[in-house]
């Protein structure tokens, strides 16, 4: 999925990963999860010396959740979708990786992010959560620090989630819990099937609110440009 990766065909392939542990062992030495850990352990520790825990905390971790599935499927849309002849694509490249990851999709040198890449969106979410966390702080009646670091965390954890899933899913190991299962079985119908379907990768909520979530795979065509998303 990576914007900004190059030369990475000699890396390992997911295909190659046939247990739960072999999965792990990947996850836990690729340097994206890496920096990712990095980030989470300072807005562990920076939330835990503000301290003050609240509702309001707890809330910032639903609307999190909740809202993970439709960032997901705005950004796997409009940002690693985005069209040839986009600006989004001649002049900043957001889908160059994308489209490696979608030509070879167990190539994990494409298929997890690079480092560089988690850097930026460490900063992104960190200025995102400016936005509506503290809103909801005011509404609340929350301190607005602790409320802001809470959504951070949280939304730092979200990301080394969706790091996890998405190497998970394209693993020839098959997970066992339902939830992985049904999130395996939809991402490869993205891949396979249809690209302009089955968008979530950790959550299918804004497969669902975006009508992109068929009820059955026979219910939208067979895709020609699922491979090369061109």
């Amino acid at each position: 999925m990576g914007i900004a990766q190059v030369d990475r065909g000699s890396l390992e392939r997911a295909d190659d990963l046939l247990t739960l542990r072999d999965v792990i062992q990947t996850y836990v030495t690729h340097r994206s999860p890496q920096v990712m850990a990095v980030g989470i352990a300072i807005a562990v520790v920076l939330r835990a010396v503000v301290g003050g825990f609240g509702w309001a905390d707890l809330a910032v971790v639903v609307v999190t959740l909740a809202l993970t599935g439709v960032v997901e499927w705005v950004l796997h849309l409009f940002v690693l979708h985005a069209p040839d002849d986009s600006i989004r694509m001649t002049k900043y490249k957001t889908g160059a990786g994308h489209r490696e990851h979608h030509l070879d999709p167990s190539n994990i040198g494409w298929l997890m992010l690079g480092w560089q890449d988690v850097a930026i969106f460490l900063v992104m979410l960190a200025v995102w959560n400016l936005t509506w966390p503290l809103v909801l702080a005011l509404v609340l009646g929350a301190p607005l620090l602790s409320t802001y670091l809470t959504a951070v965390l949280a939304s730092y954890v979200m990301l080394a989630h969706y790091e996890w899933t998405h190497l998970l899913v394209h693993a020839r190991y098959r997970p066992t819990f339902r939830y992985y299962k049904r999130l395996a079985a939809n991402h490869r119908l993205h891949h396979y099937r249809n690209e302009h379907y089955w968008l979530g990768v950790t959550s299918n909520l804004g497969d669902r609110a975006l009508k992109t979530l068929p009820g059955s795979k026979s219910d939208v065509p067979l895709s020609d440009t699922a491979r090369t998303l061109s």
